[in-house]
């Protein structure tokens, strides 16, 4: 079990402040926080990589991406403002729409994302790149 101190709901002990407040534990659990941008991706590949209904105390959470990838690649043009909609709604970012990209790598049942964003304080500027595989 991490010390409280450790844990992204409470302020360090030490100074009684919080460093960002864009910051989480590592997925691997080993005590390393992420802080700001790197918070930030990993919050946006959690929206993503969540499937409608998954969480049980919140069927809301997640994006529709892995339909497109088991059934049909035609539609990624119509579903990506709902994912960008999705992505905002949860994650406190605002996405430049305009030079955002989404790559289908059809041979490989991947979408490639590029996705520039800022935070809604206006401090971070961030590029989420990722390959979501099925």
């Amino acid at each position: 079990m991490l010390d409280l101190n450790k844990n992204p709901d409470f302020a360090r002990f030490d100074t009684a402040t919080i460093d960002s407040e864009y910051y989480d534990l590592d997925k691997d659990l080993t005590g390393i926080q992420l802080w700001n941008k790197d918070a930030l991706d990993q919050m946006i590949e959690m929206v993503l990589l969540t499937e409608p209904q998954e969480r049980l105390f919140n069927l809301a959470f997640g994006s529709p991406i892995y339909q497109i990838l088991f059934d049909n690649f035609s539609q990624v043009d119509s579903i990506m403002d709902t994912i960008f909609d999705v992505i905002e709604h949860w994650v406190p970012i605002t996405i430049d729409r305009n030079n955002a990209d989404v790559e289908q790598d059809i041979d490989n049942n991947a979408l490639i994302f590029k996705i520039p964003y800022i935070s809604n304080n206006g401090i971070i500027r961030g590029l989420f790149a990722r390959k979501v595989l099925r």
